[in-house]
């Protein structure tokens, strides 16, 4: 990938590095954000990889990167802004991520809560939020993401979950640079959730009834209405008669009876 290309068509000041592999995007992103900020050099980074040896996925899991079979990218960036607008970096990403796809692929995607990108025939990216403080008023932002391009070709036990965005060869960049410019704009005004247009046209998940996880226990049940202004689920609990908003853990869809 070339990375003068990608600075160019971000069109404000960043700093790119591109490996040949690495263990994780978002690793060398949190190992270098305490260092840049010591040194007063808070420039945004830009991490791509061809390959990734250890990639990560939410909840500890780890993320399939083959090489030259995917866009592996961590961008890190610092801000003071409050935490609660810092979190919605996770919901801003998945609409930011999936109209550019949609805008180099001509292709619909889709939106999993909370930020998995869908095409018909399964996933196609993973998205992953990190925070690192590395003062009393300041956080690293880091927001990983991987999106599987070229053939559907995926071991056995992926086959039938997994997806790409097919052959986007000549337009890595665009893609990279309209994700990366979408996301320095969210984090100079985080607190506009006008992103939530974008998100809410694309989310697969409405009037379906759903398990919600965390660390692999279902904790809550229920049929999903949709997604408040925060980007959390709205959720009608079983048996229940008022709806409730679930801002962290994971869904699966309960088959239908």
């Amino acid at each position: 990938m070339d990375v003068k290309t990608v600075r160019a068509l971000v069109e404000r000041e960043i700093v790119t590095v591109a490996l040949d592999n690495i263990d994780s995007t978002n690793a060398e992103a949190k190992r270098i954000a305490p260092r840049l900020y010591e040194a007063g050099d808070l420039v945004p980074r830009l991490i791509v990889a061809k390959e990734q040896s250890a990639g990560k996925g939410r909840m500890g899991r780890s993320f399939l990167s083959r090489a030259n079979r995917g866009i592996f990218m961590s961008l890190v960036y610092f801000t003071d802004k409050p935490l609660a607008d810092v979190v919605s970096t996770t919901t801003a990403a998945a609409a930011i991520v999936a109209v550019a796809i949609e805008k180099v692929t001509h292709k619909s995607m889709r939106i999993k809560w909370v930020n998995d990108i869908y095409n018909d025939k399964g996933k196609v990216c993973g998205i992953l939020t990190e925070t690192v403080p590395v003062s009393k008023d300041t956080v690293a932002v880091v927001v990983g993401i991987g999106i599987n391009i070229g053939a559907d070709e995926f071991p056995d036990e992926l086959r039938d979950i997994a997806s790409s965005i097919g052959d986007i060869e000549g337009k890595e960049e665009l893609l990279v640079a309209e994700i990366v410019g979408g996301l320095l704009k969210h984090s100079d005004i985080p607190e506009d959730n006008s992103y939530m247009s974008e998100y809410r046209k694309r989310f697969m998940l409405n009037g379906m009834d759903v398990n919600v996880l965390r660390d692999g226990e279902v904790v809550g049940s229920g049929r999903v209405l949709g997604v408040d202004d925060r980007g959390g689920l709205l959720l009608m609990p079983d048996g229940e008669s008022e709806p409730v908003s679930v801002h962290s853990g994971e869904v699966s869809v309960r088959a239908k009876r």
